[in-house]
């Protein structure tokens, strides 16, 4: 059951990419997350209460929310300046981030491989970004490289904290969560935007005979309703139920068809192309991410059994 879920997470994923950079090139990128985040935590308030009675879901919540919020909002600024299709195939580079802090905390020995893969992987970005000849990337390429690591942070933690607790206890968890990333997006909008994200908090909170001249005003209310509901709250639960039972490791493998998936939609609704060293940038990326995952499989290191092979590399 869980890699059925994992497979519907992946087309969720997918999607949103196509979604947040047709909104950006009309709305506002960080009031787009506050509203989306604020959609995505009211969908789970009714079980913020019992969030805040648990210490162990309180702290997991706020820590994932933490590193979600990170992962989105870094994901939402790349998106300003790079393709959406380079950006999903950027992102794939989580995969080799679990690993690698697998490693580095010592739960699981990182072979060689992984290591080669993650560089491999780091030339198929040089490619993917490649113009004229040189090595050309946008802020946005940046940015997008960045958020892969947050979300590989993310997908590290979301394991260890969902098997510390029952699966009864998700609901909460994710509300946690998700209030963390709205209150966080908030304040990145205030931050960033001042002026522009009281006036359109204001509006939100507008009377309602006031909701139809919003509506007019051309905010994206079908994007921000679908990537709230779906591709944040559909899959952070998605992925927490399933990491119950499939280690963010082996999920890896799954994930790596995002990009392909992405790129495709990319394709056809935003009518993005690339060049043929793109083309091969972004096939030596899946390429090093299968190879960790597949060939490049780690061993666990736990008290009970020192050397037990489990561990394989992991995505967001």
């Amino acid at each position: 059951m869980g890699l059925v879920l994992l497979n519907l997470l992946v087309v969720l994923c997918a999607s949103n990419w196509v979604v947040v950079k047709d909104c950006e090139h009309s709305f506002d990128p960080y009031v787009f997350a506050l509203f989306r985040f604020t959609v995505a935590a009211l969908a789970f308030s009714p079980f913020l209460k019992k969030a805040l009675t648990s210490k162990l879901i309180r702290r997991g919540g706020l820590e994932l929310g933490f590193w979600m919020a990170l992962g989105y909002l870094t994901q939402a600024q790349g998106l300003i300046t790079t393709d959406a299709s380079r950006a999903s195939f950027i992102s794939t580079f989580t995969v080799l981030v679990v690993p690698m802090l697998a490693g580095a905390s010592g739960k699981a020995h990182v072979k060689p491989l992984t290591y080669f893969s993650a560089l491999m992987a780091l030339l198929g970005v040089a490619l993917l970004v490649e113009k004229g000849g040189a090595f050309n990337p946008t802020q946005g390429d940046l940015w997008s490289l960045a958020s892969a690591i947050f979300f590989g942070v993310q997908v590290f933690r979301t394991e260890i904290i969902s098997r510390r607790l029952n699966k009864s206890a998700t609901m909460p968890l994710m509300a946690a969560a998700l209030t963390t990333v709205a209150g966080t997006s908030l304040l990145a909008t205030a931050v960033t935007h001042p002026h522009v994200s009281a006036h359109e908090v204001q509006n939100l909170l507008a009377l309602p005979a006031q909701v139809h001249a919003m509506i007019q005003g051309g905010i994206p209310w079908w994007q921000i309703m679908y990537t709230g509901l779906m591709s944040t709250d559909a899959v952070l639960m998605i992925e927490v139920v399933a990491l119950h039972d499939v280690s963010s490791t082996d999920a890896a493998i799954i994930y790596t068809m995002e990009p392909v998936l992405g790129a495709g939609l990319a394709y056809v609704v935003l009518g993005e192309r690339w060049g043929s060293l793109g083309w091969l940038g972004a096939a030596l990326i899946i390429a090093s991410s299968l190879a960790a995952q597949i060939v490049g499989t780690e061993e666990e290191v736990t008290p009970e059994q020192p050397k037990s092979k489990q561990l394989k590399g992991s995505r967001r």
